[in-house]
């Protein structure tokens, strides 16, 4: 399918040419103009009187093949698309997740409590070291001067 589709974008592509070459060989409206300048007399010339009324069908049919293509050709990649994701499973790629311990909410917060206990003991454990180090001091600076 990915083949065919190629095949014909170039094809599309073709005939987007043919129809700009179609657009600008025709006759102008106002005697002149973009027509006239890239041939428009001369296709008259080497065609035949009718050449406006058949350049005219021409353009009108190719448009018409050309926006048919370009429609089919939206519809294959779209369905291009959605095989190509169906075939990989999903449009995500998938990551492994790390397997950790599952901790529950109480035992975070136990653990959390433990901690917020064990900083306590311990601030608690220097409080204690610095007001007997103050005492200690204190007793010793009243016991000196009465030496």
């Amino acid at each position: 399918m990915s083949i065919l589709a190629d095949i014909l974008t170039i094809i599309l592509a073709l005939l987007s040419i043919v129809l700009i070459l179609m657009v600008l060989a025709q006759k102008g409206s106002a005697n002149g103009g973009m027509g006239a300048a890239m041939g428009g007399g001369m296709a008259e010339a080497a065609l035949g009187a009718e050449t406006t009324s058949v350049l005219t069908k021409w353009t009108r049919n190719t448009a018409i093949v050309y926006f048919v293509m370009v429609f089919g050709l939206g519809l294959a990649y779209i369905h291009l698309n959605s095989a190509e994701q169906a075939a990989e499973g999903s449009a995500l790629p998938d990551f492994e997740t790390p397997v950790a311990e599952e901790v529950g909410l109480l035992e975070t917060l136990s653990n959390v409590e433990t901690a917020a206990d064990q900083a306590a003991d311990a601030l608690g454990e220097q409080t204690e070291a610095v007001a007997t180090e103050a005492e200690a001091a204190a007793t010793e600076a009243e016991e000196k001067p009465s030496e």
